[in-house]
């Protein structure tokens, strides 16, 4: 990612990303010491721990499941997860806003975790392994840490596209007419961060693709991973802006699915997790922050075919690297300003 992501998200962004349902395959220091860099955090005094960690998470299921057993086997602290989509944890924390239960949350889009930190709903915590992260994955005051990423990219059908297409612009072609699909972005925030992201680089020309896209049969096909079966089943033969780690997923498993990352440029996208202030639990909410940020964490995380945040450990063998993918360039506060209103003037054009 080529910009640092310290902008912090509207209020707009997290009540839009909150009506959002991405399928996902589909999701230590100690408090004194994180008391003393901040002046703000709960301290013991201020909360007793219950002996039950509470995580939020938005999966993807398996790499969740896999982080909390190891953490749980490493630490012996127990832990309760709730496990749904980005929409299932953020509409979950909004009804419990007066009643805050979570320790730790796992979200799949920076945005809404920007937008927690603005809102004073999130704690301070530096991690020990907070000098080996690449740079822009996380918030520089260490309240949010994009632990994991996925990148977007055009997934395609290998039984049923003779030429792969290289660029965005391709899908525009008579060949792919009627055979492009795209997550909905009032369904994945990762597919609406796209669209505004790629508006930001190319400036108002960039609505000629989407309008020579619509012209062309483009169809919102629901979340992500509704949208990537719609290309495994052969019902479409590409989906654009759709998450790389689903695909990876499914080529393991034999589906007849690959991906492209577009030579103009496509979205990493973070996925943060991050300590909520009103936690109760918060030694075993910072053991788990450097759990999922140590080697075996990371290690969990790239076997899942996303990326880690460490620098020093590698990618899956079998997936893209991020110096192989070239970015887009963009701005965080750009799409919070503007996502919105391009949601609703996509939307007239994609029907």
């Amino acid at each position: 990612m080529k910009k640092q992501l310290s902008i912090i998200a509207g209020t707009t962004g997290i009540l839009l990303l909150g009506a959002c349902a991405q399928t996902e395959s589909e999701q230590e220091k100690n408090s004194g010491e994180a008391a003393d860099a901040s002046g703000e955090n709960n301290t013991e005094a201020d909360n007793e721990e219950t002996g039950e960690l509470t995580i939020y998470t938005s999966g993807p299921g398996g790499m969740a499941e896999a982080l909390i057993e190891g953490f749980e086997e490493e630490t012996g602290v127990s832990v309760d997860m709730f496990q749904g989509t980005t929409g299932d944890v953020l509409g979950r924390l909004q009804a419990e806003e007066d009643n805050p239960i979570a320790d730790v949350v796992v979200l799949a889009s920076m945005p809404p975790a920007m937008d927690f930190k603005e809102r004073g709903m999130t704690m301070p915590y530096e991690s020990e392994y907070a000098d080996s992260l690449r740079e822009g994955w996380y918030d520089e005051e260490f309240h949010y840490y994009g632990f994991s990423a996925s990148a977007l990219g055009i997934s395609y059908n290998t039984e049923l596209t003779e030429d792969v297409p290289s660029d965005w612009s391709e899908l525009t072609e008579e060949q792919y007419t009627d055979q492009i699909a795209i997550p909905d972005p009032y369904e994945s925030g990762t597919a609406r961060d796209f669209i505004t992201a790629y508006i930001n680089q190319e400036g108002e020309e960039g609505w000629d693709l989407f309008e020579e896209l619509a012209a062309n049969g483009l169809q919102m096909e629901g979340a992500n991973n509704p949208a990537l079966q719609t290309v495994i089943g052969g019902s479409n033969q590409m989906v654009m802006a759709g998450v790389d780690y689903m695909v990876y997923n499914n080529m393991e498993e034999g589906e007849p699915v690959d991906i492209i990352f577009p030579e103009s440029g496509t979205m990493v996208t973070p996925r943060p997790a991050f300590i909520m202030e009103s936690a109760e639990n918060v030694d075993s909410a910072q053991q788990y922050i450097d759990y999922i940020l140590s080697d075996e964490g990371q290690e969990i995380v790239a076997d899942a075919y996303l990326m880690p945040i460490r620098e020093d450990i590698d990618v899956h063998e079998d997936r893209a690297d991020i110096d192989e993918i070239e970015q887009l360039d963009f701005e965080w506060d750009y799409l919070e300003e503007n996502g919105e209103e391009y949601l609703e003037r996509f939307q007239g054009i994609v029907r």
